[in-house]
């Protein structure tokens, strides 16, 4: 053995020092203690005021002793199940998992083109292709359905998507009844709520609101998710330059502050509650007022804010795959290549919004069909180079010698499949044989693949007396 030898087993890459990351982590600690939050909820007030923070009104100033001790009891490690109970995500430093986005208002139609609001339908198309494709990890609706009732969206959402997919959902919820309606059908497929605390199978995404506000509808969400110890997303969206400082340093200590305060409050609950912290942190472009989603400064700013977290020991909530586009096209790959090397390059754990167009307003299933093949590509490229005597291939090199070629030989046949990511949309082929194929751009190619999953792809199906008993209690409780 070679002695003080250091394999570097992946791709490194960092955004901030040392040193940096912790002016950040004390900038937010300085915001809860002297700034404070505002907390609409008398029951939280009060459980923070218990606990020693000082409370005004409803704004309450949280220690940095208490923010440490909550850190503390916050699980750094969350396994997550799918649907059929299998364990499917393990939530720690550096282990990387794709999702979609969630809660689009319009999508565009594959078979049409047209850009026109989400049906029920669609919401379960959009579960089916997740479910085909093996680089999405987990689920979210990608769209907001406009054919159910307004109020009660949340619980159709979830059906359909959990008809679809077997793999794990994000979901967001309408209220705490919402939530509290997912759950009880969930518990009906987990058989009961001790399974479920063993092996949740989704996670509740909700949202404080930039800056330092906890609104009632959110920490009636995150009351009830605290108790139930569903895996809780409560993460926030600050937006720099507008909601949150121009600076990006900034914006990523003042959502480190907010993020941290619902640690806190999810602890005082329930010692151990599962959290999920990070966020979308947006950067607005001055010139055109939008919150971009593909932006140098957002992917940037991600980056940096995953290192927050996985500095603090905290699972990590963040973004790629999605764009400013309005339409499928080169601009939106660019962008969903981009977004996905940093995020996976910074070892975000629930990496979110594959499908997203014209900065979340709109879906694409193309979108998510061609991250897919974006994420393998990725995942190929952090997995480095691998250098032992296998790889090394002196042997082979020998064997051959001056002159020779390897396409014949053993060592080929075994490693070459490992080697080489085997892409299925980006075309390699000579000129000659893409012509024969029928001179097909990779925007067709994306758009036959989606219409071959939606026309062919079945995915497993939860058995009859399940479905009856979630359909039952749909009736029964969702008006």
């Amino acid at each position: 053995m070679k002695m003080n030898f250091v394999t570097n087993e992946t791709v490194q890459f960092n955004v901030l020092s040392t040193s940096q990351k912790e002016e950040i982590v004390s900038k937010a600690y300085d915001i809860l203690e002297r700034i404070g939050t505002d907390i609409n909820d008398d029951e939280v007030l009060k459980l923070l005021k218990d606990a020693g923070c000082i409370v005004k009104g409803k704004r309450a100033y949280i220690p940095s002793s208490l923010v440490n001790e909550c850190i503390s009891t916050a699980p750094g490690k969350i396994t997550m199940s799918n649907r059929d109970g299998d364990l499917a995500m393990v939530l720690e430093k550096d282990k990387i998992y794709f999702g979609t986005g969630s809660d689009a208002v319009f999508i565009k139609d594959s078979y049409t083109g047209e850009r026109r609001r989400w049906l029920e339908k669609d919401i379960g198309d959009a579960a089916r292709i997740s479910d085909y494709l093996k680089n999405i990890d987990f689920h979210m609706s990608i769209g907001l359905t406009s054919d159910v009732p307004e109020m009660t969206y949340d619980r159709y959402q979830f059906l359909a998507m959990l008809k679809n997919t077997k793999k794990p959902l994000v979901l967001t919820t309408v209220d705490g009844k919402g939530l509290e309606d997912i759950y009880n059908m969930s518990c009906i497929i987990t058989e009961g709520e001790d399974n479920f605390r063993l092996k949740p199978f989704f996670a509740l995404y909700s949202e404080p609101i930039t800056p330092l506000t906890h609104v009632k509808e959110a920490l009636e969400k995150l009351k009830f998710a605290a108790r139930k110890e569903i895996p809780n997303i409560y993460t926030p969206a600050p937006n720099a330059g507008a909601t949150a400082p121009v600076t990006m340093a900034g914006t990523i200590a003042l959502g480190a502050a907010e993020y941290l305060s619902g640690i806190v409050i999810s602890q005082l609950i329930n010692k151990g509650a599962p959290m999920i912290s990070g966020g979308v942190h947006f950067f607005m472009d001055m010139n055109t007022g939008v919150a971009s989603y593909g932006s140098t400064e957002f992917n940037l700013m991600h980056a940096a804010m995953t290192e927050i977290c996985k500095y603090l020991g905290l699972p990590v909530f963040t973004t790629c795959g999605c764009s400013s586009s309005k339409l499928f096209d080169s601009q939106a790959t660019l962008e969903a290549m981009y977004s996905t090397f940093s995020a996976a390059l910074s070892g975000g754990n629930l990496i979110h919004d594959i499908g997203y167009l014209e900065d979340g307003l709109c879906g694409s299933y193309e979108q998510v069909v061609i991250t897919n093949e974006i994420i393998g590509m990725v995942k190929r490229y952090i997995r480095g180079i691998k250098v032992d005597e296998n790889t090394l291939a002196f042997d082979v090199i020998e064997k051959v010698g001056p002159g020779g070629n390897f396409l014949t030989e053993e060592h080929t046949f075994k490693n070459f499949r490992n080697e080489m990511f085997p892409t299925e949309l980006i075309d390699r082929s000579v000129y000659a044989n893409w012509e024969k194929g029928g001179s097909k751009s990779l925007e067709v190619r994306v758009n036959e693949k989606v219409k071959e999953i939606l026309e062919s792809y079945k995915p497993g199906e939860i058995s009859d007396d399940k479905l009856q008993r979630i359909e039952d209690y749909m009736k029964d409780n969702v008006k």
